[in-house]
């Protein structure tokens, strides 16, 4: 039998998730150790904060936050229960993709191997039949950006840096047969649609440590960059909110000490400057909300 290509990991995924052949006890077992450590991990001692460089946060679009990070991580918020299930949620969807791709028939090595460029490390997640592999659980309208291969055009996260970095990093690396491209295996968590996003990053690859280099030397800097513009809160507010990279922030507190909350229908919003006050419930300083 010929060996599989990630051409037809999609395919191949749904097969054995209709039941159609390869799931077995084995994998059965596997997810199940994968679950177990990554509760215990998750759920047995308190979130690290984070206050080093890393390749998840070299193309962040807001580099005050990497420096931030770096340089005064204990100004950050803590993060919420509802946003610590959010990643457990995430863990949990790569490491059932990855068994589900592995049962498929599809070669899947090298998950969560350290890698590193110039002192800055990063840890990908699995390398698919000879291709790095970036594991990503979607909304409905983030999915659409990897479906449409539009990610490049709105890149909130910085999810093509990191891809590249993984890449170029594992350039020497004999379980990397493709050293050029990379793919995101994404779910829609909420249809369950899947999609192989692959990106050719043969450009991005040329300027890599010149990149890694200039957030480096950022960061030593002994003043932050400045920070990202608010926005209309609605088309012709007068009230100005902050924008959708900040929404997520954990500095967003220390960059805007007067921020105000409020909680909508359609969820939370983060104000900055208020002129018509919101006929909304505001919320306090810290909310697990």
């Amino acid at each position: 039998m010929s060996q599989k290509t990630i051409d037809t990991l999609i395919p191949d995924i749904l097969s054995v998730v209709r039941g159609q052949g390869g799931w077995n006890k084995c994998f059965s077992k596997a997810l199940g150790k994968d679950i177990k450590d990554l509760s215990r991990e998750r759920f047995c001692q308190s979130e690290k904060v984070r206050n080093h460089l890393s390749m998840s946060s070299i193309g962040a679009p807001c580099k005050r936050k990497v420096w931030l990070r770096v340089n005064d991580a204990e100004g950050s918020i803590p993060p919420k229960g509802s946003e610590l299930l959010k990643f457990f949620f995430g863990d949990f969807v790569e490491a059932l993709l990855l068994n589900l791709a592995e049962s498929a028939g599809h070669t899947v090595l090298g998950k969560q191997d350290t890698l590193v460029i110039n002192g800055v490390q990063g840890h990908r997640d699995a390398v698919i039949d000879g291709m790095t592999v970036d594991v990503k659980s979607a909304s409905p309208v983030s999915y659409r950006k990897f479906k449409m291969n539009e990610l490049r055009d709105s890149d909130p996260f910085g999810y093509i840096s990191q891809l590249s970095s993984y890449v170029y990093a594992a350039k020497d690396d004999p379980l990397v047969t493709d050293k050029t491209r990379g793919a995101f295996l994404v779910i829609n968590k909420v249809t369950g649609e899947l999609h192989l996003d692959i990106h050719d990053f043969s450009k991005d690859l040329i300027g890599k440590e010149s990149e890694i280099e200039a957030v480096k030397s950022m960061v030593k800097s002994s003043d932050p960059p400045p920070r990202l513009e608010p926005v209309p809160q609605y088309k012709d507010s007068s009230n100005l909110k902050l924008c959708s990279n900040c929404h997520y922030c954990e500095f967003k507190r220390k960059c805007w000490p007067n921020l105000r909350t409020f909680l909508y229908a359609k969820g939370v919003e983060h104000l900055v400057h208020v002129e018509q006050e919101p006929r909304a419930r505001e919320l306090p300083y810290y909310s697990d909300v």
